[in-house]
């Protein structure tokens, strides 16, 4: 009935004509949407440019008052409660000091184990430039064409030691690199502090070492943050007022890749120390492509006596504390008083590392050389449990955190944590180990077939890596 009732209203021809109308007026409403969610776009841009050309032009001055010495080279923190040392009791020595600049990597996690050509179990320390050689082309690329837009300021130099790059303009240093795995880090002499809620995600790696002068970190794994890292060059830059120079001109730093075996003919890799059996299981593992991934649990029973003895102690001492529950996960086990963290331990190779609800800035000077583990961790003090005399250290600094929430001891029954010692394969099947496929390893196996076929060219990369590794004796 409609039908006919259309028919008879409208022709054919009418009917096709307020069709299309009909598609037109549409469209037409689409396009003045579209356009008006592109105007918004772009003013919204236009508002983002402003606002981080101020953020940058305040961290620019910041970072002038800061060197001015109008404030202090790292941010303000509130501290939880001083500490002071007791007259009778023995500080601990210069050697367990960490001071190194630019990493919080300790030395035994810079290690890394695998199976020679041979198909030995062996242990290598890597140099920076061995892990420039042997890194991967996108991090050789990134790094070629960051230390050219660094050293295009004037006056700015490069020294080169065992585990990084320093970069120094007089006797100050104002940056720096490091290899972490299969990441290039920058380092920068500036507040990290100073880039709180902006796109700069960097990290405060400054810890408890006092005297190190680049406590600002930026890993750079795409080519997104190769550019924020320029950015950050120019911040810092600008405030220690040096300017690029005209005369500049870049170099290729990108080299061939090498054998394990050339470079410790080179001296620009090392054969140390001995390898615990879970070290050769993830090395076989490795070369097979596939990697361990420990859990909290698996870690602690696949550890030594040493670790185990510590680990019981310390978290018979917390759970003495009134109100104390405890839960693991994967990465950590942590303790708490109703919703609040107050501690918390993890195990990174062979030494546990208990963190702390506390400001790692009300224990400068004392005898616990404290590390900060992060700004936004809610357990922020780091400490490092590698002797018996750091063990004792460790149950003063719980006693103050917890005294310092109000807790009391109760008389709790001591519990033996120290499990016994379970293979890989068990821990497999039970669920706290987890294979997964390792890329890294494939991509150096096959780096390594490719290396091998050069390692005995004499070409001109080879004479630049001579070059390069003359600034390491200096």
């Amino acid at each position: 009935m409609k039908t006919l009732i259309s028919a008879s209203i409208f022709s054919p021809g009418q009917i096709v004509g307020i069709t299309a109308v009909s598609l037109v007026l549409a469209a037409a409403v689409g396009a003045v949407i579209y356009l008006g969610y592109l105007l918004h776009k772009r003013g919204v841009r236009t508002m983002q440019t402003d606002t981080l050309q101020q953020q940058r032009n305040a961290l620019i001055k910041r970072l002038q008052q800061m060197n001015a010495g109008q404030l202090d080279d790292l941010p303000e923190t509130k501290v939880l409660f001083a500490v002071k040392d007791d007259d009778d009791e023995e500080t601990e020595s210069d050697d367990e000091t960490e001071t190194e600049e630019l990493s919080d990597e300790s030395e035994e996690e810079s290690l890394e184990v695998e199976v020679n050509e041979a198909g030995n179990v062996v242990r290598y320390d890597r140099s920076f430039q061995a892990r420039i050689i042997q890194g991967d082309n996108d991090l050789k690329a990134r790094y070629s064409e960051l230390k050219n837009y660094i050293l295009a300021y004037g006056g700015v130099r490069p020294n080169i030691s065992w585990r990084r790059e320093l970069f120094r303009a007089g006797r100050r240093s104002i940056a720096g690199f490091t290899v972490r795995g299969k990441t290039l880090c920058l380092s920068l002499a500036t507040d990290p502090a100073m880039f709180d809620n902006t796109k700069y995600k960097v990290r405060d790696v400054s810890g408890a070492k006092r005297k190190n002068t680049l406590p600002c970190m930026y890993r750079i794994t795409s080519d997104r943050k190769t550019s924020y890292a320029k950015e950050l060059i120019d911040i810092v830059m600008e405030g220690f007022k040096l300017e690029r120079s005209l005369a500049f001109f870049p170099a290729d730093y990108t080299l061939p890749y090498k054998s394990t075996e050339a470079l410790i003919k080179r001296r620009l890799v090392k054969v140390s120390g001995n390898v615990s059996e879970t070290a050769k299981e993830d090395a076989v593992a490795a070369a097979k492509g596939i990697s361990y991934n420990r859990s909290f649990t698996a870690r602690i029973i696949q550890s030594d006596d040493a670790l185990k003895a510590r680990y019981s102690k310390l978290k018979n001492h917390i759970m003495s504390y009134s109100d104390v529950t405890c839960a693991d996960s994967w990465k950590h086990e942590a303790f708490r008083v109703g919703r609040d963290t107050l501690a918390m331990f993890k195990v990174s190779g062979k030494t546990l590392g208990l963190f702390l609800a506390a400001d790692p800035a009300g224990f400068d000077g004392t005898k616990y050389k404290v590390e900060r583990a992060g700004a936004r961790s809610k357990t922020p003090l780091k400490y490092r449990i590698k002797n018996d005399r750091r063990l004792n250290y460790a149950v003063q600094l719980i006693d103050k955190v917890f005294s310092a929430r109000g807790l009391g001891k109760t008389e709790a029954k001591q519990e033996n944590y120290a499990v016994p010692f379970t293979s890989t394969e068990t821990l497999i099947r039970r669920g706290l180990i987890r294979v997964t496929e390792n890329t890294a390893a494939k991509w150096r196996a096959g780096s390594k077939t490719d290396g091998a076929e050069r390692d005995n060219n004499v070409s001109g990369a080879e004479a630049a890596a001579t070059s390069f590794e003359s600034g390491a004796s200096e």
